[in-house]
């Protein structure tokens, strides 16, 4: 399974409440040879185990016995982990990882506001109608200066001094870690300052309120509220065109998520919006995809030490209770941006190069891997990389993510004036394309129909 490891990427750079609290060296020892002999032992790429990884050993090990206290240790292990070339390697802080086994009352706060990024200015996405932000006065497409001490501007500055290959994967972090602020626990006063018209700035003090959605676990991670959409734009008849979104991949999900495939499947498109889904049960794909294809088709392969598994997805005739359904063969589109990760980038990019579906939006994350969590000594919760995936072309999703097959930058303006442009796009496309509707999925290895 794919771990909702970007889900909560930025909880690996918060600062612990106790990060001036002394530890023996001899507990960072055995924190640092646990993570060290983890990433020996399961990660896919034996190469760079074989001739970089005992070379990190060596040089940041003698570092260990001079810790002395838990930002030292944070320090240490995040200077390990940054040898490793690809994502989903990080660490849960030892509060959070506890917070999310004991304690779920401050689970899914919101303060209802979305970030997004156009260049280098931190921009007002969504706001949430009633939601603290939008009580606030702030409105999509304004510019958020700051959220607490933070300059919003400033990070992504950071982002263009970094090789272009490195962009997308760094830019999808620091925009969880500005979605991740603006979302703490219920209570929590957050201090954003926004830009207005005229180039005014104004702060706003926005307490976050419980979200909205169906709270689960997935293993050490905090608490996630799971939120699934489904709506009909174009009226109630087979003229409209379906739109389901959800915000992660989590079993939790999958009673919503089929309610509202029900409700959208007999419209003549589908649009799927994985915009800031950054991941979460990579298996899962198999089963959604089931309901867009008539014939077993495969999404790409997962490939570990051990094994190699094709994500096979089989065509949904029958709902869980028990009656029959027929999977939805009509044009499909499918919405991603740079928060979209890990198994949204899996099943955006499938479907995309099976031929099923054309994809709408900003490039994707980059950031595909496969990964598991393991508590280590210090009582951090190491999230690791077990295996690799490929495309059903055998490319690497991984770095390169997922590029549009019409890209549809954000404007200011457009959000400002209520316009979701990607979506317009992809539904503009459903409703010019009446030879593909209801189109079969080609039989492996046979030529796919052209949805693009």
């Amino acid at each position: 399974m794919t771990a909702a490891a970007a889900a909560c990427a930025s909880i690996s750079t918060a600062s612990a409440p106790e990060a001036s609290e002394p530890i023996s060296s001899s507990l960072a020892l055995s924190t640092f040879d646990t993570l060290w002999a983890v990433v020996r032992n399961t990660y896919v790429d034996t190469a760079f185990v074989a001739s970089r990884w005992i070379g990190v050993r060596d040089t940041l090990r003698p570092r260990a016995a001079l810790v002395s206290n838990r930002n030292d240790l944070n320090d240490l292990l995040a200077k390990t982990l940054k040898r490793i070339p690809d994502s989903h390697f990080y660490i849960i802080p030892e509060h959070a990882a506890l917070a999310s086994d004991t304690d779920t009352s401050g689970a899914g706060g919101t303060t209802g506001l979305d970030i997004r990024a156009i260049g280098d200015k931190a921009i007002a996405w969504r706001v949430e109608a009633g939601s603290p932000a939008a009580r606030s006065g702030i409105v999509p497409g304004q510019t958020i200066v700051r959220i607490g001490n933070r300059d919003l501007s400033a990070a992504l500055r950071q982002i263009e001094a970094l090789p272009v290959a490195g962009r997308p994967r760094a830019l999808s972090e620091v925009l969880h870690s500005f979605n991740h602020a603006v979302s703490p626990s219920t209570g929590t006063r957050v201090l954003a300052r926004v830009e207005t018209t005229g180039g005014k700035s104004v702060d706003h003090e926005l307490v976050a309120v419980p979200a909205t959605g169906t709270v689960s676990q997935f293993g050490n991670l905090p608490p996630i509220a799971g939120r699934v959409v489904a709506e009909k734009i174009g009226g109630q008849n087979a003229s409209c065109v379906g739109v389901i979104a959800f915000n992660i991949w989590l079993p939790a999900l999958v009673p919503e998520i089929e309610k509202g495939m029900a409700d959208i499947g007999s419209c003549m498109g589908v649009v799927i919006d994985l915009r800031g889904n950054p991941g979460g049960v990579g298996a899962m794909v198999m089963g959604f995809g089931g309901y867009f294809v008539d014939s077993a088709i495969s999404l790409g392969t997962m490939r570990s030490r051990q094994l190699s598994l094709h994500f096979a997805m089989n065509p949904r005739r029958v709902r869980s209770d028990g009656s029959s359904m027929t999977p939805f063969t009509g044009p499909l589109a499918i919405l991603v941006d740079p928060m979209t990760a890990s198994t949204s980038e899996i099943f955006a990019a499938g479907m995309q190069r099976i031929g099923r579906a054309r994809v709408f939006g900003e490039r994707s994350a980059g950031a595909a891997l496969p990964a598991l969590m393991d508590r280590l000594p210090s009582g951090d919760v190491f999230v690791h990389a077990v295996a690799d995936f490929t495309d059903p072309d055998g490319n690497r999703i991984e770095g390169a993510g997922v590029v549009p097959d019409e890209i549809t930058p954000l404007s200011g303006k457009d959000l400002a004036d209520g316009r979701d442009t990607a979506l317009e796009a992809a539904v503009r496309w459903i409703r010019s394309n009446p030879a593909a509707r209801r189109t079969p999925v080609s039989q492996p290895g046979s030529a796919h129909p052209n949805f693009n």
